[in-house]
């Protein structure tokens, strides 16, 4: 059975909910991750998305492209940016937070796409608002730039709309 990258399927706050949800799953296959700090936990999740999906997406290419210098480098000063949004809104990352990130991309496969990879090849439109989108609102609520995050999301939403007016062999670039 395929399956995504990463220890768990499915993360659950450790509370009376979390604990009743994944009773129920129970016998499935799916591998359950309960936290009692869920708030810092998805933080985590979107900050690795924050870079693999748009990267993958604006560059036609899967996770190899993070094995790129220039690229690499890149990506740290997104995430970075993206850090110091998330650690305002209450999450507790540690000081290295996005060199973790960038260390636990690089064990992905090369050949793995991203949901933002695979909704380009096919003319879907993108998620941008809930991954690239969420962190500029957030910076904008407590009062930190993201020029980094906004240029990023600047050009996803331009190229997810065109994914809408073309046929997606119009989207790839030859």
């Amino acid at each position: 059975m395929p399956r995504h990258a990463g220890a768990h399927d499915l993360a659950l706050q450790d509370d009376e909910n979390g604990q009743e949800f994944s009773e129920l799953l129970r016998g499935t296959p799916l591998r359950i991750l309960r936290s009692a700090d869920f708030h810092t936990l998805a933080w985590r999740k979107l900050l690795i998305n924050t870079v693999a999906n748009p990267v993958t997406a604006l560059t036609s290419q899967r996770q190899a492209v993070f094995r790129r210098k220039d690229v690499e480098a890149a990506c740290l000063a997104i995430l970075e940016e993206a850090a110091a949004v998330v650690r305002a809104d209450g999450a507790q990352l540690v000081a290295d937070e996005p060199a973790q990130i960038l260390t636990t991309l690089l064990t992905y496969p090369a050949d793995a796409g991203t949901s933002m990879y695979f909704d380009r090849l096919a003319g879907r439109p993108f998620e941008v608002e809930a991954l690239t989108g969420a962190i500029v609102a957030i910076g904008r609520q407590h009062g930190l730039p993201t020029p980094l995050n906004g240029l990023i999301l600047g050009l996803l939403r331009a190229l997810s709309e065109a994914a809408t007016r073309n046929r997606p062999s119009d989207l790839l670039l030859t």
